[in-house]
């Protein structure tokens, strides 16, 4: 097997090589595709999701899930207690009373010792009878959903594993289930099937050791490209140790392009992001504003060998406090498919020059530079 991928791999031998791996580049693609694989699950259904919304989306889900628990189908569900709290109780007591087991992550108790709201479970992720998984940066709510399902079509993407990862991931939400007070025991792991040998690595913030693991891979394969560095985030608030990397990159002659949002969730992010555009632009780097509806995606490759998809965003809430979910890809086809989506993405795109950043209203200016040195609660 070529061996080239290693020199973008921190750890080689954590590596996982029986993988088949598809990259899924908008919402149109990922929902068709994860309501196909719960509507053919014959064991369980595992899913873990920040926003597990009661709206159209949500109850859409909701119906299918209730159905393939009539049919025996085990189902297994964690929200975020934070990002579902619009949600109803009851509309998760309804899949209860359908025989699916539901469990709340960090309930919003700020009375009990040692709470804190800033501690969430961001990720995004769906495993089916252990044998097929998908992350990303979906919700399970109108804003994730594509417009020809009624939803808002926000700009997001995904990934779809089989092999040895997928069985990381179900063995993944069962420690996060026993951490929400269920039993590891009621998931059970069968023996991963042979797939056509893609590398891949799972990678999770969680725990002290795990802390910053997406971090440290993005900033061992951004010191290790050779050609280009392509990343689109959500929310682009890298730390110092990452916004470092990149400004060698780009002055060392590697092509570094960041597509980030015109239209956000979260302007204040925006505003702080825009405080380190300057500096990036002065180096090489090019920075593109995506001119489409709200952008949410978390992906990046790298020499067209190492990618990442997941739920992690380069800001401080996911380096330090949430619990989120990537997976690095180690594949130049792989790498092929999301640098092709990336340059699609690109032709929707403003660039973004030093007179953008310089005629900027001057409150807009200062609020950018005091919500920077607020970035940590962002």
């Amino acid at each position: 097997m070529n061996k080239d991928w290693c020199r973008y791999c921190l750890n080689p031998r954590k590596v996982l090589t029986n993988n088949s791996v598809e990259f899924i580049p908008s919402a149109e693609k990922f929902f068709p595709v994860i309501m196909s694989a719960i509507k053919s699950a014959r064991r369980y259904i595992l899913m873990e999701f920040y926003i597990f919304a009661d709206d159209a989306v949500g109850r859409m889900f909701s119906d299918i899930l209730k159905q393939k628990s009539r049919e025996g189908v085990k189902v297994f569900i964690i929200y975020d207690a934070v990002g579902s709290l619009e949600t109803s109780e009851s509309f998760f007591d309804d899949m209860r009373r359908a025989q699916i087991k539901v469990r709340e992550y960090h309930p919003v108790e700020p009375w009990k010792p040692h709470w804190n709201l800033f501690k969430r479970n961001h990720k995004k992720a769906l495993c089916v009878d252990g044998e097929i998984s998908f992350l990303g940066g979906f919700n399970i709510n109108i804003d994730s959903a594509p417009k020809s399902m009624g939803g808002k079509g926000w700009k997001d993407s995904g990934i779809k594993l089989s092999g040895e990862v997928a069985v990381e991931i179900a063995k993944n939400f069962a420690d996060s289930w026993a951490a929400c007070g269920g039993k590891k025991y009621e998931i059970d792991f069968p023996p991963p099937r042979k797939e056509k040998g893609v590398p891949a690595e799972l990678l999770y913030a969680s725990g002290f050791r795990s802390r910053f693991s997406i971090r440290r891979s993005y900033k061992h394969a951004i010191r290790k490209a050779e050609e280009s560095v392509f990343i689109i985030n959500a929310y682009f608030l890298p730390d110092r140790l990452i916004y470092r990397r990149l400004l060698k990159a780009a002055k060392k002659g590697v092509s570094v392009k960041i597509i980030v949002p015109s239209k956000t969730d979260h302007p204040y992010v925006k505003w702080a992001s825009m405080t380190l555009y300057p500096a990036l632009i002065k180096s090489g780097v090019e920075i593109y504003e995506w001119q489409g509806e709200v952008l949410h995606s978390k992906t990046a490759v790298i020499d067209g060998m190492f990618s990442s998809v997941g739920s992690h965003n380069l800001d401080h809430r996911s380096l330090y406090y949430n619990l989120e979910m990537n997976v690095s890809v180690y594949d130049r086809e792989f790498g092929q498919a999301v640098t092709g989506s990336f340059f699609e993405d690109l032709k929707h795109c403003r660039k973004l020059t030093i007179a953008d950043c310089k005629n900027r209203r001057f409150l807009a200016k200062a609020a950018g530079r005091i919500l920077y040195w607020f970035k940590g609660l962002l």
